[in-house]
């Protein structure tokens, strides 16, 4: 199990990585592109760029490209088309998953969204079987106050998960687990993995913490009630949550994502966004022993 963090294809970045020991990324695709399929010599750039990495001994654990509302009507054929590029792209590059939202049709409940979902990725996830390539959903809400309220992504609850994997029944979809969408939910992280392990394909590593004084004052529809932050700076057991992952036969990376920290970042302070992924780096490692 490598530790790395989210990044484009930037070089200085890969020199960070290397100096503070990271060995994972998941890199952050844009749907334009020159590597994307479609634009011209594709393949060859994709091939360099898979290859810049490995020169900076980085695994691609995963590529990070649909964060989008899928169920827009106004977008819908804009990213199905994105999303099969983004399967094509990862089988050419061989990393083995691909990442996004699922979406959710806007001003309804989540429930409503589950019939467009199996339309979707029901097609989507025939096309990664047949590619050999993993769909993972991230968790995260995108609404108000960290919660499913006026979001875009329908796949935000453990509820809405058992319904849409009971839906379309395809090993090519799961989660792109982020226990910081689920503390803020207060859902336990553990717990959790305990019932959905078996469907992470791959893991945000991002925490978040419930300032509980604010809790008590205000409750949690209040600004910095809950914040996101690194791991190690909040509320989830990584050492229970890590054995779990593994115990239900997880294999592959934590990939930090960063940029959310309320004091760790460079809005607060120049450099600071890198101090908080080296601190999360060296906290996580201590429960992923190199090699194993």
């Amino acid at each position: 199990m490598k530790i790395g963090f989210m990044m484009g294809h930037n070089k200085e970045r890969m020199e960070f990585a290397k100096k503070y020991g990271f060995d994972s990324v998941e890199f952050q695709v844009s749907g334009a592109g020159p590597y994307m399929p479609g634009q011209k010599d594709w393949e060859a750039r994709a091939k360099e760029i898979a290859d810049d990495f490995k020169k900076h001994n980085l695994t691609i654990s995963c590529l990070a490209v649909f964060y989008d509302n899928h169920m827009d009507p106004k977008k819908e054929q804009v990213l199905k088309e994105m999303v099969s590029n983004s399967i094509k792209l990862a089988k050419a590059m061989k990393v083995p998953v691909v990442a996004g939202f699922s979406g959710r049709i806007p001003d309804k409940t989540l429930e409503e969204s589950i019939p467009k979902f199996k339309e979707i990725w029901g097609k989507h996830a025939k096309f990664a079987e047949d590619s050999g390539v993993k769909i993972a959903f991230e968790n995260c809400p995108m609404g108000a106050f960290h919660t499913p309220a006026f979001g875009i992504n329908m796949m935000c609850t453990p509820a809405m998960w058992e319904i849409a994997f009971n839906e379309v029944k395809s090993d090519a979809l799961g989660l792109e687990w982020d226990p910081s969408h689920l503390i803020c939910i207060f859902v336990d992280p553990v717990e959790n993995l305990r019932k959905f392990g078996k469907k992470v394909y791959h893991v945000h590593a991002k925490d978040a913490k419930v300032n509980r004084d604010l809790l008590a004052k205000y409750g949690f529809w209040h600004p910095g009630v809950i914040e996101h932050c690194f791991p190690g700076l909040g509320d989830t057991d990584w050492a229970a949550a890590i054995k779990e992952l593994r115990r239900q036969g997880y294999n592959g990376d934590l990939n930090i994502e960063g940029w959310h920290d309320a004091v760790f970042n460079d809005n607060f302070k120049s450099g600071m966004e890198d101090a908080g992924l080296i601190i999360a780096g060296r906290y996580l490692r201590q429960f992923c022993p190199e090699g194993y």
